[in-house]
């Protein structure tokens, strides 16, 4: 199988030397790298036009794209990719050795559709294991903890977008997210429609990246609430999680979302036991979450009637033949 990784990349030129430094030094190397940056980033450019010349035994391309964020810059990437598989991995994060080689194990399967392992955030207690990773419960609450799973290799519901790869033909992104840089919770549409086309998800510990999690241009920061910015998660959420689950269960994620949530796209509930703590940073994101939430709602309930829940016929092709 030839592996194609895409790295999108925005203003952080130094960061995606370390990454590429990283994919440089893999056992088994990739047999494509492309890296996706925006027309007006001069010093992305002119770093990857110099990376392009050095030789490294594999094929080296970079794609210029002029629209903001995340998902067009990765689309763009695997339309231009050769990979039977494609791996993304962020350009502040860099793969130890056995990255590569490790996750084209898994695809001597042909029911696996994806696979992904863990980032190792830097300034994270290390030491902390979560038993559940990548889930989405039966009444649609969405748990995390990629960067701290452990033990065996286990099939989830959702990868990380930092450290995933998919067998290309699967891969299809969704048009609709908001935002204009990160665009938050893209991964649990990808995922989720991947799910439902019948093919597993691994989750692989082992399967590491190192994460240095640098600074966003957008208004989506780490470590700061800006309003729109939740709302924009909350809608990109919502909708993701009201396509990819089965019909059964969408009542459930509404009534979760609005009347509990959690922390960060709180609900009436959740708000309530902020107020009670004191806790403000709960309070200032309530009206953003609900804004998010309820715009995400009525979003699906106007596309409800999209290809977004049914494979195409092409992907059902591709999975009957490998089967067989």
């Amino acid at each position: 199988m030839m592996l194609t990784v895409v790295i999108p990349s925005y203003k952080r030129p130094q960061e995606l030397a370390n990454c590429l430094a990283g994919i440089d030094a893999q056992e088994r190397r990739p047999d494509e790298v492309i890296v996706v940056c925006r027309e007006e980033d001069a010093g992305t450019l002119e770093f990857v036009e110099q990376w392009e010349g050095a030789p490294a035994g594999y094929i080296k391309r970079h794609v210029q794209v002029s629209k903001p964020g995340v998902i067009h810059a990765m689309q763009t990437g695997v339309e231009h990719a050769s990979g039977d598989i494609v791996a993304f991995i962020d350009d502040d994060a860099v793969p130890w050795k056995d990255w590569a080689r490790r996750l084209l194990d898994y695809y001597r399967d042909p029911e696996v559709g994806g696979v992904g392992g863990r980032d190792m955030i830097t300034g994270r207690d290390q030491t902390i294991k979560k038993p559940v990773v990548g889930r989405v419960t039966w009444y649609g609450k969405l748990i995390g903890n990629h960067d701290q799973g452990y033990g065996g290799p286990r099939e989830v519901d959702v990868l990380k977008g930092v450290n995933m790869s998919f067998r290309t033909p699967l891969v299809k992104f969704p048009a609709f997210m908001k935002g204009k840089g990160a665009q938050v919770h893209f991964e649990v549409f990808l995922c989720l429609r991947i799910r439902r086309l019948g093919y597993k998800l691994i989750y692989d510990p082992q399967l590491r990246v190192d994460h240095y999690p640098a600074t966003r241009h957008d208004i989506d920061q780490r470590n700061a609430i800006v309003r729109d910015a939740v709302a924009n998660a909350s809608f990109n959420l919502s909708v993701a999680l009201l396509h990819g689950l089965p019909a059964y269960r969408r009542p459930a994620r509404i009534a979760y979302g609005v009347l509990v949530g959690d922390r960060r796209m709180p609900g009436v509930a959740r708000m309530l036991y902020g107020a009670a703590k004191g806790d403000r940073a709960v309070m200032q994101t309530f009206l953003p979450s609900m804004k998010g939430q309820l715009e995400g709602v009525l979003f699906y309930l106007r596309h409800a009637d999209t290809d977004a829940d049914a494979p195409s016929r092409q992907q059902l092709q591709l999975k009957e033949g490998q089967r067989t």
